[in-house]
């Protein structure tokens, strides 16, 4: 449930934060060599980010649809020679941490590109890489907007977001293989790829909202952790997440 949100934060955190000349993320002269996923007690970098989750709290939003609340809690340590350097280190990674993430509100979570096997961080990337194969299908979700538009509004449609459309699209495209429909230069081995998306159970694009740090602690004093410094950032996340059988028939009748 959350492998793919902390891979996007992750994702985001590697965009935004800068860089040296061979494209390591830098904190002042210091590499962050450490991303690691899900919390550690030995950390094998004097530089790190930890990402890790804490709880996540399900409810139903209405019939057929759950709410998720995610709690995500994104650690960060710095080690150096002299104790006030480490401070420096800590809280200029947080302050890096911070400015890279504050202007998110909602998030694209990506899972790899059935057709190309890459992961992005918005679903443009399909109708920007694979636009011979999506194409048809950029149509129809461009005209199935501009149709739900007009039945409450009388005036013209604005322009869609490209993302909403792109992300639209694929799963249109999804879906079509999912029926066995054939879709124009998709090779055998994306449909293959997106059967086998399907078979586990995976969500190929979701969207999370509400994004925000809750709860930020920039450095813990480090008493007693030598020349060790840490801090700590808490965001919380919400996500729909539609049930499409809800009932006693979710169970087909093969199922003995």
């Amino acid at each position: 449930m959350l492998e793919k949100i902390y891979e996007t934060i992750r994702g985001i955190l590697f965009y935004k934060m800068p860089k040296n000349a061979e494209g390591h993320v830098v904190v002042y002269d210091h590499v962050l060599e450490g991303w690691h996923l899900g919390d550690r007690d030995v950390l094998p970098s004097n530089l790190s980010i930890i990402i890790y989750g804490s709880s996540e709290n399900i409810g139903d939003a209405a019939f057929g649809m759950q709410e998720i609340e995610h709690r995500i809690t994104i650690g960060i340590s710095a080690g150096s020679n002299q104790t006030e350097n480490s401070e420096k280190l800590v809280q200029e990674l947080a302050r890096l941490v911070y400015y890279s993430l504050k202007d998110y509100r909602v998030m694209w979570i990506m899972d790899l590109c059935p057709i190309c096997q890459k992961w992005a961080l918005t679903p443009e990337h399909f109708t920007n890489q694979h636009n011979t194969i999506l194409s048809p299908f950029v149509t129809a979700a461009q005209s199935a907007f501009s149709t739900l538009w007009a039945e409450t509004h009388s005036s013209p449609s604005p322009a869609p977001l490209a993302s909403g459309i792109a992300a639209d699209a694929f799963l249109r495209m999804y879906e079509a293989v999912r029926n066995d429909t054939s879709v124009t230069n998709l090779t055998e081995e994306a449909r293959l790829n997106i059967k086998q998306m399907q078979k586990d159970l995976l969500s190929p694009i979701r969207l999370i909202y509400g994004v925000k740090i809750s709860e930020a602690k920039p450095s813990d004093d480090g008493r007693g952790q030598q020349l060790l410094k840490q801090g700590q950032f808490t965001l919380t996340a919400r996500e729909l997440v539609p049930i499409v059988n809800a009932g006693p028939d979710s169970v087909p009748i093969e199922a003995v």
